[in-house]
């Protein structure tokens, strides 16, 4: 998930919960209030009658009558018989059972969810009952919580809308959201990478230890030994190869320079006219074609394919490069007269899987091409890999528009 978006649904979690949070504190303190008042006016009337030396009946329904709050007063007699006193407050469709009268002279209690009760004992096991509704209460409780619902969602409307203004004019977040997701990214390449590449050598250093150990010729022991020297070099390449592609994956800040990516083509053409003099190179360079980019990656980058080139092409094969602008783009097309792959893969990620056996036989790490698919990803540039006119592998790289550097 993008950093951005889990800011914004960070932000409305915290703004609904402390809306709601909120919310419940103020409708459950106004409940808590207007119970109150309601437990405030029966246990004035219970008082009343305690105080009284008069006819309770009498009295009760006077209190009804001069009572704020509606209330309805009954008379339970012996044997079961109601009768009601007053006709103001709320209807009692039952008697409610004896243990909920018995519990209500000491204390005001729910009878059902809109009653409140509080009962007055008499002589004779008689007893006066005082009624009020909680209709309104439950009714405005029931009204404030819409209320609250609909304020929640027209802030979280609102906050989404700062959210989305702020995210979009602020590119700060974006490009952390990016780094992660490149970090993370680069490091599962990095630990697909180290498991299928270190899995081989580590697994024949580790036999011929085990026939070292069994060995006692002195000439059996140091071909085991050299070969496992062989297979130790070739880890080292790998590592640092590996350490190389977890770099260039990295969306770290680097230093971004003029690179003439001209120049660096000339100097590779040398090294390799140097190295092998009976190939044929033919070479089509712009003058001075220029990127803005780090040059040690972009080193990196012509180094592997014509280190791949040396390796892997029998050393008279033909060679052919081109430096040039095409349109926006500034293109790198390397080609040789090799054998080369038995298939030409789409996805960049998938190179080393096509090379890592010849890379095997000619001493390399197999991740040649990967750290050029890697360097090219991070300038957002293109790589593909043909069949070449020459009968080998032709590599096109293709920079895009924003790293040139404009030169009249």
């Amino acid at each position: 998930m993008r950093l951005v978006l889990r800011v914004t649904v960070a932000i409305f979690l915290f703004i609904t919960a402390s809306s709601i949070a909120i919310g419940y504190f103020a409708i459950s303190k106004y409940h808590s209030s207007q119970i109150n008042l309601v437990d405030a006016s029966l246990n004035s009337k219970i008082k009343a009658l305690k105080a009284t030396k008069e006819d309770p009946l009498t009295v009760a329904q006077y209190l009804a009558q001069v009572s704020s709050i509606p209330m309805t007063v009954e008379y339970l007699a012996q044997g079961g018989v109601v009768t009601e006193l007053t006709e103001i407050g709320p209807n009692v469709p039952k008697i409610p059972r004896t243990i909920l009268l018995l519990k209500a002279r000491t204390e005001e209690i729910n009878y059902g969810s809109n009653l409140r009760i509080r009962t007055y004992e008499l002589p004779r096991n008689e007893s006066l009952l005082f009624v009020i509704s909680l209709t309104s209460i439950n009714s405005d409780v029931s009204v404030l919580t819409r209320d609250l619902v609909l304020f929640i969602i027209l802030v979280d409307l609102l906050a989404g809308l700062v959210a989305f203004l702020v995210f979009r004019r602020d590119g700060k977040l974006n490009q952390v959201s990016h780094l992660i997701a490149a970090q993370q990214r680069a490091m599962q390449n990095f630990l697909g990478d180290a498991s299928h590449e270190l899995r081989t050598p580590l697994t024949v250093i580790k036999g011929y230890v085990e026939l070292a150990r069994t060995t006692s010729e002195g000439k059996k022991l140091n071909v085991y030994l050299e070969r496992s020297s062989t297979e130790i070099i070739r880890m080292e390449t790998i590592i640092n190869d590996l350490l190389f592609l977890a770099e260039a994956g990295e969306a770290q800040e680097e230093v971004i320079e003029d690179v003439d990516l001209t120049a660096l083509v000339k100097e590779h053409l040398e090294v390799l006219r140097a190295l092998q003099s009976k190939r044929t190179i033919n070479s089509k360079i712009d003058f001075a074609v220029q990127i803005r980019a780090n040059e040690q990656l972009v080193d990196r980058l012509i180094g592997n394919l014509f280190s791949n080139i040396r390796r892997h092409t029998p050393d008279d094969a033909p060679v052919a490069a081109q430096v040039f602008k095409d349109g926006e783009e500034v293109v790198l097309v390397i080609e040789d007269g090799g054998p080369g792959l038995v298939e030409y893969p789409e996805r960049s990620r998938l190179l080393k899987r096509f090379t890592s056996q010849r890379s095997r036989e000619g001493g390399g790490s197999g991740l040649g091409l990967s750290i050029v698919s890697s360097v090219v990803e991070r300038y957002n540039g293109k790589l593909s890999l043909s069949k070449s006119e020459l009968g080998g592998l032709k590599v096109e790289v293709r920079f895009p528009k924003q790293i040139f550097d404009r030169i009249p």
